[in-house]
Formats: C-alpha cells, structure tokens, sequence
C-alpha cells in the first residue's frame, strides 16, 4: 500500500496548479494563461506579505511583541479554514476521479491518504506565507534566540493539520448529510453556507469583546489579544509560547497531538470512504414518466435553464459565488443596525461615508462573479455548445442574465436596507442605486471577457476552475479592483465636484461595459 500511496501522491501533486499542463503543453496560449495566474498568484502573495509584514510591524510597536507568534499561527490557520472548508468534499470525495480508481486494485486507504496529503501540501504554502513574512519582521525588531526560528519551522510544518481535520469534518458530515438528499450540491452548499455563516458569526462577536473595552482595559492589550485568540484558537497559544520560550518539548507535545487527530480523521475517512461517495454520487430514477403537452421556449431561455442546472449541481461553484452577495446583504445589515453616525464616527476620517457606501456595495457585488468561470465550467461537454446553431451572443446573454438573475434578489434587500439607513434625497439615491448597477453590468461583462481569453476546458475537478484558474483570479477579483480604482477620484474631490466626477466615471464604466459586450458576441466559438 505503500508504493500505492507513494504514487497516488505524485499525480496528485504533479497536477496541482496545472504544473505538469505548464510543462510539457504546446499551446502557447496555454502557456500564456499559466503565466498569467502565476503573476496573480505572485501579486497576491506580495499583498499578503505586504499586509502581515506591517500589521506585525504595529503590534510590535504598541508593545504586543510577545503575541505575535501566537497571532501568525491563529491567522494562518483561520485562512486555510476557510480556503479548505469549501473545496475540502470536492478533493477528498472528487467525482470524476471515483469511477477510475475504484474499479482498480488500489486501497481506498491509499486514496484517502495521497488527497489529505495534497490538501497539506497545497495549504502549507499558505502557512508559509503568513509565518514567514511575520516571522522575519519579528527577527529584525526583536531579535530573538535561534530557538524561536527552529520552532517556528517545526510549528509552520504541522499548522495545516487541525484547520484541514475541521474542514474535512465539516465537509464529511455536509457530505454525507447531502448525499441522502435529492438535490446533493444544493444542500451541500446550503449547509457549507451555514457553517461559514456560523463562523463569522463567532468571529464577530470575539471582535465584538474590543469595543466594550474601557480604559483602565487597555492598559493589557496584550492580555486582552491574548483572551481573544484563546478563544478563538487555543492551539495558537500553546504554540506560540513555545516559540517565544524556546521549549521544545511542548512544541513536540502539540505537533504531536495534532498528527494524531489528523490521522484519526484520515481513518474515520477511508473507513466511510466508499459509502459517502456511493451516496453523493448514485442515483435513482423513478419509472413513472408520463407524456404531457409539450412546451415551446426561446433559444434563450433554454440556455438560461441549462446554466441554472450547471449552477446548482456544483456545490462548490455556488459556495464560491453566493459569498460576495450574501456578504453585501450582511454590510448592509451592518450599517442599518450601527447607524451611520456611529459609523462615520469610528472612522475617524475626514471623508463623506455615505458617499462611499454605494461604492462599498458595488465592490463587494463585483468580487467573483459566476461569469468569470462560467464558459470553463463547460469542460468537456463544450464540444456540445460548439455544435448547437446558436450564436455567440446568445449563450453569452443567457450566462450574463443568470449572473445578473443571481444577485438581482440580494441587490434588492441591500438597497431597500441601505436606503431606510442613509435616508438620502433625491440625488444621493440615484447614486445609491447608479453606481452598484453600472459596476455590476460591468464585472459580469469584464468577467466573460477574462474567461474567453483564459478558458479551461481539460479538467479533472471544478476546484481548479472555481479557485485555482487564471479567470477565476483575475475575473474574479478584477471588478472589485477597477471599484475600488473609482472611489479614488471621489475621496480627493472638493464634495462641490463629487457628482460630477461620479457621473464621468458612471460613463466610463458603461462605456467599457459596451465596448467588452460587443467584442464578447464577435467571438468566434469554433475558435475556443
């Protein structure tokens, strides 16, 4: 079982992130596109660094020196909690793969074991991030002894271990709660929904524990950081002392136990292996079919059902995209119930807030976008696409109406909400309302342009699509940036040239919006 593990490992790992497509590929288009997403991926990464780098810079300087390994391994964790906890049921229990390996002799053990090892592994470069750049700034204000390092590496190996057991604990049970259900990707998206939802909750209230600190509090901040990540993640704690009193042996206690937890969750898994995945991927047919009157539909509409079927049988697709309106309906929430004096207040900057909540919404709408990844989420079935007498403009139209279809609900609740929170007159709705529209008609129109240039058709799990592909990276975050670009001009302005500068730029924006859907529908399919 061992050469079995060994070898399972390595076709894992070897097509992790299309490496091995990168390399022995002739298409250099294909080659260009994976150029592309690893300048995204080095981008991101420089932010990230860029981010940890100065926050650790901060607590050091307000004297929290000492809770600085603790909060490097409590913030790696929780982003790999989060990164894990959506794609976790498309890795271990991956649907394409199922059929080939289990009409093998291979040990579903094996199978099991080479999929949490490539979870580990695709995590750890995500550890390695957050501690290190963390890390490095620590060395060079505090300089600390040649322990903190060693330990620091040993502790950044394992910190994958107990966030990716509670991702595939939650992923197992949604699955296998899913998998007795009619509709499996919906309710497993419902339920990956829930649990996150439950965890910002969590984390929100553990935030929530600063506001009510008087200031006789906050003469302990580092008590007080020091209750809150003990709450949150108690292994950080444990961890994080090692590091900074150099005590081996309490490091290997804790690495230790988390190996053993991790392995127990990998026997608990290949043990049920078999009956999760027969459960989420079998079905069932009832033989009572009846022949009724049959209905007539638009080109259009027959493509717009197709989408909506595509959309709701990948669980991991929907967790992905349904985040960023949900997300706005909770700000929106957030401003209604804190108020906007309140808000403006705790800025404590001498800028309009309410003139930026329209901005704000639109950003958080235009963040990943089902249009990004919608033509690549065709896979091997885009040959059928290719072979239909449509036209271009009408499947690109049906997936564009679905993405709009799809927010236009949350896009409401958060208008009304926002409305009965700023009050605004007649202008300032026109703003409220405008600017989140032209925003959104652009990211969805940006997003398939991005996706026709990058499209991915050769996969073997949507994950690659949804979170790991060039389109999904730069369509998907790409409209958040070109919002984020606009709210410039309006933060410098004099407040007398604030609406003529938001309509120059509601005009730009559309103007864009045109000029990407007409070069869109003069895409040549056959060329893809």
């Amino acid at each position: 079982m061992i050469k079995q593990i060994k070898n399972l490992i390595k076709l894992q790992l070897v097509n992790l992130y299309g490496m091995n497509v990168f390399r022995f590929t002739k298409d250099k288009k294909e080659k260009m596109r994976k150029r592309g997403l690893a300048f995204v991926y080095v981008l991101l990464i420089i932010m990230a660094c860029g981010y940890i780098g100065t926050t650790t810079f901060g607590y050091i300087f307000i004297g929290l020196a000492e809770m600085i390994p603790a909060y490097l391994i409590m913030l790696s964790s929780l982003l790999i909690l989060f990164l894990s906890i959506f794609k976790v049921g498309s890795v271990i229990f991956q649907k394409n793969a199922y059929d080939i390996l289990c009409s093998l002799p291979i040990s579903q053990t094996a199978i099991v074991v080479s999929r949490f090892i490539r979870m580990y592994v695709e995590n750890l470069l995500i550890a390695f991030v957050v501690m290190l750049s963390g890390i490095l700034v620590y060395g060079v204000m505090v300089q600390p002894r040649i322990s903190f390092y060693l330990i620091g590496i040993i502790v950044t190996l394992f910190i994958p271990l107990i966030p990716i057991t509670i991702a595939t604990f939650f992923g197992a049970l949604i699955t296998a709660i899913a998998s007795r259900m009619k509709h499996k990707s919906l309710v497993s998206a419902v339920l990956f929904l829930l649990v996150f939802l439950g965890i910002m909750l969590g984390t929100s209230q553990l935030s929530g524990m600063e506001e009510s600190v008087s200031v006789e509090m906050l003469q302990n901040l580092s008590g007080i950081l020091h209750n809150i990540i003990e709450s949150m993640y108690p292994p950080a704690i444990w961890l994080g002392s090692a590091m900074l009193n150099g005590n081996f042996w309490s490091c290997f206690a804790c690495v230790v136990g988390e190996l053993l937890i991790f392995a127990l969750v990998m026997a608990v898994v290949s043990v049920n292996f078999q009956w999760i995945c027969r459960g989420l991927y079998s079905t069932s047919a009832k033989h009572n079919y009846q022949m009724e009157n049959l209905k007539k539909g638009s080109v259009l509409s027959a493509l717009y059902k197709r989408e909506l079927k595509r959309y709701v049988s990948s669980s991991i697709y929907v967790t992905n995209t349904i985040i960023g309106p949900i997300m706005a309906v909770i700000y929106s929430i957030t401003v209604l119930s804190m108020g906007v004096d309140k808000i403006q207040q705790g800025l404590g900057l001498p800028i309009n807030f309410k003139g930026l909540v329209p901005f704000v919404l639109a950003m958080i709408f235009c963040i990943m976008t089902t249009t990004c990844t919608s033509i690549s989420m065709e896979g091997k079935e885009w040959w059928i696409v290719k072979s239909l007498p449509i036209k271009t403009k009408e499947l690109l139209d049906s997936k564009l109406l679905f993405n709009l279809s799809l927010i236009l609900p949350f896009f409401l609740v958060s208008e009304v909400l926002l409305t009965i929170a700023l009050k605004p007159d007649f202008v300032e709705l026109v703003w409220l309302i405008g600017i989140p529209v032209v925003m959104i008609l652009f990211s969805c129109v940006f997003g398939i342009t991005i996706n026709l240039k990058m499209p991915v058709f050769e996969w073997e799990n949507e994950v690659v699509i949804v979170k790991q592909s060039a389109s999904s990276a730069i369509g998907g975050l790409g409209g958040g940036v070109i919002v984020l670009i606009c709210t410039v001009p309006v933060l410098v302005v004099p407040t007398e040239y604030e609406s003529l500068v938001k309509v120059i730029i509601c005009m730009l924006i559309a103007g864009c919006t045109y000029f990407l859907y007409r070069k869109n529908n003069a895409v040549n399919l056959q060329e893809l």
